[in-house]
């Protein structure tokens, strides 16, 4: 071999060497940077998570969340599990806001039946809450 050749064929080598080792230095900061990001949204979950405060299911908050969604009051007894509540009239497009307003006030909802025998949107609730 000529010596230009050896020099051609080192430079080469070199040249793939050198390719070889930028693209795994992009891979490993690309991974850093995305492990960072992880880790700086934890730290922003963390930052705003707030606790809630669990209020105590009493008749008459649950008599006060019913009114907010129009529905009539029935029943409110303690069972083996929770508490059993029932209403009636309630409407449906009222639902996810009853829901929503009882699981963000801290309310486990255990079971839920709600029948509409009339045909008109207006439920019948049976409700188990811890």
């Amino acid at each position: 071999m000529s010596e230009s050749s050896l020099k051609l064929a080192l430079f080469v080598i070199t040249l793939a060497l050198l390719f070889l080792l930028l693209e795994r230095y992009y891979r490993l900061r690309a991974d850093y940077y995305q492990e960072y990001l992880r880790y700086k949204e934890v730290l922003l979950l963390l930052k705003n998570y707030q606790t809630r405060q669990k209020v105590p299911l009493e008749e008459n908050f649950l008599r006060q969340e019913l009114s907010k969604v129009g529905a009539d009051f029935v029943s409110f007894q303690q069972v083996d599990v929770g508490y059993e509540l029932k209403a009636r009239n309630l409407r449906g497009e009222q639902i996810p806001a009853l829901l929503h307003s009882l699981e963000s006030s801290g309310a486990e909802i255990l079971k839920l039946r709600l029948v509409d025998n009339t045909g008109q949107g207006l439920y019948e609730l049976q409700m188990t809450l811890r």
